[in-house]
C-alpha cells in the first residue's frame, strides 16, 4: 500500500473510532460508575504495546527502546516502520558485545534502536531492493533484497545482517517486520570501509585514492556531507593493460590530452569515481546523470533490463557499450557513516567527446511512451505537472496527440505526433524540459513546432540551465512567423531561411507544410559538461496553442538543415530519392 493511501485510511479509521467513542460517551455520560474513565479511540495497538506482549518474543527490544527514552515516539501516532530483532536476537549481540540490558547506557540504546526504526509506513510491498524509500531516525538507509535460501524459500533480507521472520504486522502508528539479528549502524567512512576492504582486490583503486590525498576528502562527514564512491577492481585494470601507474597515465593522457599534469591526472580520474551525494542503486534506476566530485564532469546512468550501465554512449559517431554496476557485489550498495560505495564492471574515466547533433522529441515522455497506443494513430491524452517526470511547468495540462500522415501529407509531426499548449503570460507561463544527454560542445538549438494560430505575435525566450551554472538566455522567437519570404520558386530556400533563423525540418513536399511546420533558431548554447540539462521557455505574451514537435541541438560547425526528419522519425539526408522517404508515396 502507498505510503500516502495508508494514511489517509488511518485518518479515516481513527475519525470514525473517535465518532463513535463521542456517541458512546453522551449516551452513558449520566452513569457515574464511568467518571473518570479513559475511553480508547480504537483497539489496535500501537508499536510499543505489540511488544508488550509476552507470547510475541520483542520485549528485549522494548526494553531498550525504553532505556533510549522512545517510548513515547513510539506510542505516539505517527508513521514508522519498525524492524524487531527477537529476543534471542537481542540477547545473542548483547552477548557479543559483552554487555547487557541493565548496563547499556541511553547514548549507546539510542544508536541501537535507532538503526531499527525508519521514519515512513513501509510494508514488504514497497520495497525495491536497494535502499529504503527513507532514511532511518538515524539517518541511515536499509537495503533490502530478496533472496532464495537452500531450500528454495524466497525471504527478504535487510542490511545484508538480518532475514525477515514476520513480515507485515500493521499497527496504530506503522509497521513491525520481525528479524532474526540485530541490525548494526555503520560506522566507517567511506574511505575507512574502502581501506579495510581486501587488497587482493582493490590494492590499485587504494593506493591510488591514498596518494592523491583524495582519502581525506572522503573520511570527512557532516550533517549534509556524503558520498558515493564507485571502485573498479584489480582485474579491471588488468584486463585493460594498465598493470602500471605508468601505464594509466598513458591512457589518461591520450583520453584528456589537454591535462599534462601527472598529478592532476591522477587526481581526475579518482575524483570522477566519487559522486558528492548518497546514491545507491534505487537511486540509479530513475537517474539520467550524476555530477562528479570536483569537476564538470558527469556519470551518465541507462537500463538495460536489470543492467545499470554507466557512460553507455550509442549515438551519432559514438558507440560506447558502457560500465556495467555489479548489482550481485557484495560490495555494491555498502552503507558507510558518510556515504555508500558499488562495485563497477569496467573502467570510469574522463573522455574528450565528440559533440552530436541530437533531435528531440519532445512528446517521448518516461510517462507518454508507457501509454498502450503510444505513437499510434488516433492516440489522445493529457497530463498535469504531476504526471510527467521529466517536464515542469506551473498550471494547466499538456495535451499529447498522434494523427497519420494524411493524403496531403498536412500532418507532417516526426513520429506522428506532438505536445499541445498554450504557453502565455496568463496561464503556462513557462515550461522547462530536461533534455536528452548533450556531450560537451557548442550547439544551435532549434525549436520545430506547427506554426501557432495566427496573432500579431507569439513570442517566447528560451533559456539553459545547467546545474552549478548561469542560465545561458536565448533570442526571442516568434511562433506564428511563417516562412512564405524563404521561398525560391515555390522551394523553401535554406540558404534565405537561414539568414531569417528559420528553417524546414520535416520531408513532406507541401508548400502547405513548408509554411506552417518549420524550425526557429532559439540561439546557441555552450554545453560545459556531458549530460542532461534543462531548457526552459517562457511566455512573453498571451499567444493561442501551438503544436511543439521538436528539439534539435545541432554542433555549430555542422550542416543546420540536413538531414530533415521523415513522418516516421527518420533522417534523411539531402538528394534522398522520395520513394526511400516515408510514407513512400513519391517517386
Amino acid at each position: 500500500m502507498k505510503k500516502s493511501q495508508l494514511i489517509i485510511k488511518k485518518y479515516i479509521y481513527r475519525l470514525m473510532s473517535l465518532l463513535a467513542g463521542i456517541t458512546l460517551l453522551g449516551v452513558f455520560s449520566c452513569k457515574d460508575e464511568l467518571e473518570g474513565s479513559v475511553y480508547r479511540t480504537s483497539e489496535i495497538p500501537m508499536i510499543d504495546e505489540y511488544m508488550e506482549v509476552e507470547a510475541n518474543g520483542l520485549t528485549d527490544f522494548l526494553s531498550l527502546v525504553d532505556k533510549a527514552d522512545y517510548r513515547g515516539m513510539l506510542h505516539a501516532y505517527g508513521t514508522y516502520t519498525c524492524f524487531v530483532p527477537t529476543n534471542n536476537a537481542v540477547q545473542e549481540f548483547l552477548r557479543e558485545k559483552g554487555i547487557s540490558l541493565e548496563s547499556i547506557s541511553e547514548e549507546e540504546a539510542q544508536a541501537f534502536v535507532g538503526i531499527h526504526v525508519v521514519n515512513d509506513t513501509l510494508a514488504t510491498s514497497d520495497f525495491v531492493d536497494g535502499r529504503l524509500i527513507s532514511a532511518t531516525i538515524r539517518n541511515q538507509y536499509l537495503t533490502v533484497a530478496t533472496k532464495n535460501d537452500t531450500s528454495g524459500e524466497v525471504y527478504i533480507e535487510v542490511n545484508r545482517q538480518a532475514r525477515i521472520i514476520e513480515k507485515d504486522i500493521s499497527l496504530g502508528n506503522g509497521y513491525i517486520h520481525v528479524v532474526d539479528h540485530v541490525l548494526e549502524e555503520s560506522i566507517q567512512t567511506v574511505w575507512e570501509t574502502i581501506k579495510s576492504l581486501p587488497d587482493v582486490e582493490f590494492s590499485i583503486m587504494k593506493e591510488l585514492i591514498r596518494d592523491t590525498g583524495f582519502d581525506k576528502v572522503l573520511s570527512q562527514s557532516g550533517d549534509s556531507v556524503f558520498y558515493s564512491y564507485f571502485l573498479q577492481c584489480n582485474e579491471v585494470f588488468h584486463e585493460l593493460g594498465v598493470d602500471t601507474r605508468s601505464a594509466l597515465l598513458e591512457r589518461l593522457q591520450e583520453n584528456t590530452p589537454d591535462i599534462t599534469d601527472n598529478d592532476a591526472l591522477l587526481l581526475n580520474f579518482v575524483q570522477y569515481h566519487c559522486v558528492p551525494e548518497r546514491k545507491y542503486v534505487t537511486d540509479m534506476l530513475y537517474a539520467s546523470a550524476f555530477s562528479t566530485y570536483g569537476s564538470n564532469q558527469v556519470l551518465t546512468f541507462n537500463l538495460d533490463g536489470d543492467n545499470i550501465l554507466i557512460n553507455e554512449f550509442k549515438i551519432g559517431e559514438l558507440d560506447e557499450d558502457g560500465v556495467p554496476v555489479d548489482r550481485n557485489s557484495i560490495y555494491t550498495d555498502l552503507t558507510c557513516f558518510n556515504g555508500v560505495i558499488h562495485e563497477v564492471l569496467g573502467q570510469l574515466e574522463i573522455k574528450n567527446r565528440k559533440a552530436y547533433r541530437v533531435y528531440f522529441d519532445l512528446a517521448d515522455q518516461p510517462e507518454i511512451r508507457a501509454l498502450k497506443d503510444f505513437r499510434k494513430p488516433g492516440a489522445t491524452a493529457s497530463f498535469t505537472n504531476e504526471d510527467l517526470s521529466e517536464v515542469e511547468f506551473p498550471a494547466l495540462t499538456l495535451g499529447y496527440y498522434c494523427y497519420a500522415w494524411t493524403d496531403d501529407l498536412r500532418n507532417a509531426y516526426a513520429y506522428g505526433d506532438y505536445l499541445d499548449f498554450r504557453i502565455s503570460t496568463a496561464n503556462l507561463s513557462w515550461i522547462e524540459f530536461t533534455t536528452p544527454l548533450l556531450v560537451e560542445g557548442t550547439y544551435n538549438v532549434w525549436l520545430c513546432t506547427r506554426r501557432a494560430v495566427p496573432e500579431t505575435s507569439a513570442n517566447i525566450r528560451a533559456s539553459f540551465k545547467q546545474t552549478g551554472e548561469e542560465d545561458q538566455i536565448m533570442n526571442v522567437v516568434n511562433l506564428y512567423n511563417d516562412i512564405g519570404s524563404g521561398l525560391t520558386d515555390g522551394v523553401p530556400d535554406d540558404d534565405k531561411l537561414l539568414q531569417e533563423n528559420k528553417k524546414s525540418y520535416t520531408t513532406s513536399p507541401t508548400f502547405q507544410v513548408f509554411n506552417t511546420y518549420h524550425g526557429s533558431l532559439l540561439g546557441t548554447i555552450r554545453v560545459s559538461s556531458t549530460g542532461r540539462h534543462i531548457l526552459r521557455m517562457d511566455a512573453l505574451n498571451t499567444p493561442r496553442a501551438t503544436h511543439f514537435d521538436m528539439l534539435q541541438f545541432i554542433p555549430v560547425d555542422e550542416d543546420q538543415v540536413w538531414p530533415k526528419v521523415a513522418g516516421d522519425g527518420t533522417w534523411v539526408y539531402k538528394n534522398t530519392p522520395g520513394c526511400e522517404i516515408y510514407p513512400y508515396t513519391l517517386e
